[in-house]
Formats: structure tokens, sequence, C-alpha cells
């Protein structure tokens, strides 16, 4: 679990396994003000995958063979757990080369409102790639008492909110 030590900064880098970690991981970088400050990675797991699986016409098409096969909730949680990994493990490989601690959070979109949790002040950093401003999730994280920069994997840029 996260240490609460209220005398340090806390930088939330939020990812799906869609994201840009190159970019996003930079943006954080650049963010960090020193030893004091605390990086929280916060992957947010896309619910899309159960809602496809509860769907009876869903079908997985496998790319090598071509053939098709039902699409089940069971598959829908195998292929979240495997993006769950290989995001994880990909973290952990830049914060390894960047000499930082990794705090790996699991979130999903519908429990969006358990991320004001991890928000302790107003000089709290939360860094997401600038699409989420078009998924349902983000009217809760624009209530976020923090600022929050918003960085388009494109072109690097980034977009800063203060609320």
């Amino acid at each position: 679990m996260i240490k609460d030590t209220s005398n340090t900064s806390r930088v939330m880098l939020a990812v799906t396994e869609a994201s840009s970690l190159q970019a996003l991981w930079r943006t954080a970088m650049e963010q960090m003000s020193g030893e004091r400050t605390e990086l929280i990675t916060v992957f947010v797991r896309d619910d899309r995958w159960r809602r496809a699986a509860s769907l009876p016409f869903t079908e997985e098409v496998n790319r090598s063979s071509g053939g098709s096969m039902k699409f089940t909730l069971q598959r829908a949680e195998e292929v979240d757990r495997d993006a769950v990994m290989r995001t994880q493990v990909r973290l952990q490989q830049l914060a390894t080369d960047s000499e930082i601690q990794l705090a790996f959070e699991i979130l999903a979109e519908h429990e969006a409102t358990r991320i004001h949790e991890l928000v302790r002040s107003e000089s709290d950093l939360l860094i997401a790639p600038s699409y989420f401003k078009g998924r349902p999730f983000y009217s809760e994280l624009a209530r976020l008492k923090c600022r929050i920069l918003l960085v388009d994997a494109k072109d690097g840029a980034t977009e800063s909110e203060n609320y």
C-alpha cells in the first residue's frame, strides 16, 4: 500500500494498456521535484472488455489462423490480466532505469471515485494521456483537487488543467 507522508509531494501517473508509456514517463520525470516527490502509477482497467464479453454475439478472431471463437468473460479477464502484467513490467523497467521505486495501483474505470483516495493536497499532480478526456471516467478525474497534466503521445505536447 502507499505510505502517507504529508511532507512529500505526489505525482500520479495514470495509464492504460494503450498508453504511450515512454511519453508519459518522460513527462513524469520532468515533473519530479527531487527526493521528496513520490511517484504512483495508476493502471486504469478498461471496463469495455467485460462489457464486450457480456454480449452474446461477441467473438474473438485469431490473428494467425483467422478462426473465431466466442469472447467470454473468462477470456476478457485473461486479456485484462495480460495487459496489466505487460504494462507493469514495462513501468518497472522504466523505474529501474530511472532509479525510482515503483508504486503500482490498479483501478477499474467503474471504480474511478477511488482515485480521490490517492490525492493528498492541491499541489499533487496527475499526469494522464490526453485521450482520457474522451472516456467516461474523465469526469471523475476532472473533479480531483489537484493539478492535472494531459499528455498527447503523438507529439509529446502537454495541456495543464488546474482544479
